[in-house]
């Protein structure tokens, strides 16, 4: 991608003469103080000529001017943003690996999330063309190993190819993507997915030049590829050490925050100029939009900066086709409000903001560089078009303008909803509510009532109570929030504006405080009549559907699973080996359009074309759909119990994926996790989160904890950013006013948190109270058949961590390190063939506790594998036993 600074010199090398800032400015469409930093910075590089006098003039040196290297043809590197700067080092290293004789060298690039690992790749493909070290028409092909990565055999074929007949499914032989490659350079994006046959096998190509495709016996297959692998994670955890060292090239590309602001207004330029080059129109810049995405925290890189881009420009370009104005205009009130936050930093560098924006400036221009430059861009149906599509539709069926903004805008009430739908009913809401929020959030609703007409319930009056006093905390410490959509709701809920301003005036007088407009906002979201309504509302579930080769295979599972948790969910469909795939595929599409789901659907399947089913679902009928390969009956029952309970697509799917990493999952319950976290949050970020953190913070270590406070407005987002500190931190619990139930991390509400005893739960969650040092010490004397006592010991805390929080409980202060010691004796019994001992009545035990001893049996499974025993059904009972008697008693419970 060539970036803005590029094309000034490139300007400069065409026209043969000289040009002002001015000149640029306008030849290039581009704004004059950039064309002056741009030129200034040329000049300072040696690579133009400035030529004094009033106004200055520019050119570029002649060939016989030239100095070696000045002027020359630029390669793929250096047209990347920061080739100069931050991505130096790592340009150097590129160059040095596919310079390398004679074939140049095996490569691994690192670094995280949206950093341009996959770019970066390219453009070493690119520079090995342009240094001949590879051919003009050599491939470059590109792989994610992360798309197959729960399917070894389909993952390996796509590498090394499959002959025909090598598993169920090779209906054909299928040369693989070293063939591909042969002659270029393949690309593995997410290596670290790899598991370690696959390395062995790669590395045993690295080694000889040559491979066998999965199923091949006798003819061995040669191709002369070199290898670029990408990861996020750290190679000694994920990658063998045998075939680490046959990769001798690391590469790492430095985080958004580590590269310089001008790096970041370089970006910010470019991709702006390519969203004005989609548009085919000018996108207008208002001065604090453009500091916000200068100072904001990316967490997830270039990547992320790119897509807030995106959504800015297409937020503008909706307001610019329902409105009917003249332009594309990004204001701030366009970013999300953690983008917004970024304005927050505009003291940390002011004298690079000052050299970079200019303050006398309001509005910032991107032009369509599509005639300046060679930006490509991709033929895709985007965003844009999407609006486009849709607008002209409504305006064929005679909408009006606001009849356009309301169809097309994402209101915001949609994240209202959900935070309003995941609220619990509080019994004891007095606990962390003063009496005088709570008068006046009867009056608030006594005015809402007659007003408009409608009753509101309790669980919405505690709702507001919360926020209420988060409010008045916030504005008497001057704090001010933005609303994300305020004109939008003023529009939409006109009625309830209203009320909310006489609302306002009400609060106002009786707290000697003024409400800020913004706020005014919020208030309305408590008194809309859709968000009533979808309390009261029976929240859809996720279906689940199950499909098995065989006659009644599925039938059966699912009647097993539905008989033992004594619910009718769920869905079979078998399908015999006399039907074909194309049928089945028609039937199952009827069945899910008979279901109508609106959560989405999970499918089980056991292998082959059942597999790729949903897929097609979610292309032909727009449903969104998780598929889990190989199913058997712990994994229909766990996603069968968790869709029942309500859960999300794609917590239930991240569960039964849990449970076919039980081979691998001893080892990552040995591993220690680098750092913890605790996590608050609220509607605001503000207010009850603050509130909670107070409470709990004098019991938390932060020295071996860290403490994250998150706003909390839609739960999608929520979800997306829990993902991403996932990848950094051990959550170990999250608390707040809005429930949150996610990948079995422990939720703490607020009432839990302040009623009597809950701080003390918290605490046992949290902390580390037991010593387990002197229990690792007993031990040591006393296992004979164990090699390590203190691997034991760590590896049986997790064991246990994990059996709370699947069963969700908490077990009485003492109890865990008794069970440890227990499990402890019955591995090294077990290791040594002793006796099962019996356990009473454990037919009526096991019916009485179904789902507690089958989570206790998963778990077990891991104790199995990493010693090699088997563990017998009588002792599970025990276990399930200790686990359910020795519970704290909670309002819950």
């Amino acid at each position: 991608m060539l970036s803005r600074r590029d094309e000034v010199f490139k300007l400069l090398n065409s026209v043969n003469g000289k040009l002002t800032a001015n000149d640029v400015a306008e030849k290039l469409q581009m704004d004059r103080a950039n064309a002056s930093r741009y030129l200034n910075e040329l000049f300072k590089d040696e690579q133009i000529e400035k030529l004094p006098g009033k106004p200055v003039l520019y050119r570029a040196f002649t060939k016989e001017e030239a100095k070696p290297g000045i002027g020359s043809t630029q390669t793929a590197f250096d047209r990347l943003i920061g080739s100069a700067q931050s991505l130096k080092v790592s340009i150097q290293q590129a160059k040095a690996a596919i310079l390398y004789p004679p074939n140049g060298l095996h490569t691994l690039i690192l670094g995280k999330t949206g950093t341009g690992k996959s770019l970066f790749a390219e453009c070493m493909y690119k520079f090995a063309r342009e240094a001949d070290m590879v051919s003009k028409n050599a491939p470059f092909v590109s792989f994610n190993c992360a798309d197959y990565a729960q399917n070894p055999q389909l993952l390996f074929g796509h590498i090394f190819g499959v002959m025909k007949g090598a598993y169920t499914g090779a209906e054909q032989t299928r040369e693989g993507l070293l063939a591909k490659a042969d002659g270029g350079i393949l690309f593995l994006d997410e290596i670290h997915r790899l598991p370690p046959e696959g390395q062995e096998m790669l590395f045993t190509f690295i080694d000889k030049g040559e491979y066998r495709p999965l199923g091949e016996s006798q003819a061995v297959h040669t191709a002369e590829v070199q290898i670029i692998g990408a990861t996020t994670e750290s190679p000694d955890n994920f990658l063998l050490e045998t075939f680490t060292r046959r990769i001798p090239m690391t590469i790492t590309l430095p985080p958004l925050a580590e590269r310089q602001l001008e790096e970041r207004y370089q970006l910010i330029e470019f991709f702006l100029s390519q969203e004005a080059t989609r548009l085919h129109q000018t996108i207008r810049v208002h001065r604090q939009a453009l500091m916000a995405f200068l100072l904001y925290h990316a967490s997830a890189n270039v990547g992320q900066l790119q897509r807030d881009l995106k959504l800015a420009c297409a937020k503008a370009f909706l307001h610019y086709k329902t409105k009917a104005t003249n332009y594309i205009l990004i204001e701030q009130d366009d970013l999300p409000i953690y983008v917004q936050k970024g304005l927050l930093h505009l003291k940390d560098e002011p004298e690079k903001m000052n050299r970079l924006i200019d303050v006398n400036k309001t509005i910032f221009k991107f032009y369509d560089t599509s005639e300046a430059s060679d930006i490509a861009i991709e033929d895709v149906d985007d965003v844009y078009q999407a609006i486009q599509t849709k607008a002209d539709q409504l305006m064929k069926e005679g909408k009006d303008q606001s009849e356009l903004e309301e169809a097309l805008y994402m209101d915001v009430d949609q994240y209202f909803h959900e935070y309003m739908g995941q609220l619990p009913t509080q019994q004891s809401a007095k606990e962390i509510i003063s009496p005088e929020i709570w008068q006046l959030t009867d009056q608030v609703y006594a005015l809402a009532e007659q007003r408009l007409e409608r009753k509101y319930n309790e669980k919405m009056r505690f709702a507001f109570a919360l926020h209420l006093q988060s409010t008045i905390e916030r504005i008497r410490e001057q704090k001010h929030i933005v609303h994300p959509d305020l004109n939008n709701v003023r529009k939409k809920y006109s009625k309830e504006f209203q009320a909310a301003i006489d609302i306002s005036g009400l609060l106002e007088q009786a707290l000697s405080i003024e409400i800020p407009f913004d706020e005014i906002g919020f208030l309305t979201m408590f008194l809309t009549e859709e968000v009533v309504e979808s309390i009261f509302t029976q929240e859809a579930l996720v279906e689940v559907i199950v499909m098995m080769h065989g006659r009644s295979t599925a039938t059966s599972m699912v009647e097993t699973v539905q008989e033992l948790l004594n619910i009718e969910s769920g869905t079979a469909m078998d399908m015999p080996l006399s039907v074909e795939v194309k049928a089945m595929y028609e039937k199952v599409k009827a069945k899910v359009q008979q279901l109508n789901p609106t959560k989405g659907v999970l499918i089980l399947s056991d292998m082959g074309s059942l597999t790729s089913f949903g897929n097609m679902l979610t292309e032909e009928l727009g449903i969104r759909t998780k598929t889990v390969s190989m199913a058997s009956t712990p994994v229909v029952l766990e996603a069968i119990r968790k869709a029942s309970l309500g859960r999300g697509l794609e917590d239930i799917y991240q569960s039964c994926q849990q449970l076919f990493e039980n081979k691998y999952k001893a080892q990552i319950l040995r591993t220690k996790p680098t750092k913890n976290a605790v996590i608050f949050t609220c509607f605001t970020g503000e207010g009850v989160a603050e509130q909670l953190r107070s409470r709990v913070a004098p019991v938390i270590d932060e020295s071996k904890v860290e403490i994250i406070v998150l706003q909390f407005l839609h739960k999608e987002a929520f979800r997306e950013r829990i993902d991403q500190l996932m990848e950094e931190y051990n959550i170990l619990a999250i608390m707040g006013s809005v429930e949150f139930q996610y990948r079995e991390i422990p939720f703490f509400s607020a009432l839990e948190v302040f009623s009597e005893g809950g701080l003390d739960i918290v605490k046992r969650i949290i902390n580390d109270e037991v010593p387990y040092d002197q229990l690792i010490s007993s031990l040591e004397g006393n296992l004979k058949e164990v090699e390590s006592p203190e691997q034991l010991v760590y590896f049986l805390r997790k064991i246990i961590s994990e059996l709370q929080v699947q069963m969700n409980l908490v077990l009485e202060p003492g109890v865990d390190i008794g069970i440890i010691l227990h499990l402890a004796f019955l591995v090294e019994r077990m290791k040594l063939g002793g006796v099962d001992r019996e356990f009473p009545n454990i037919d009526a035990f096991t019916k009485q506790h179904m789902i507690e001893m089958q989570i206790t049996q998963q778990m077990m499974e891991n104790v199995n594998l990493e010693y090699n025993i088997i563990v017998p059904q009588s002792e599970i009972a025990y276990l399930t036993q200790m686990m359910t008697a020795n519970k704290v008693i909670t309002s819950e419970n």
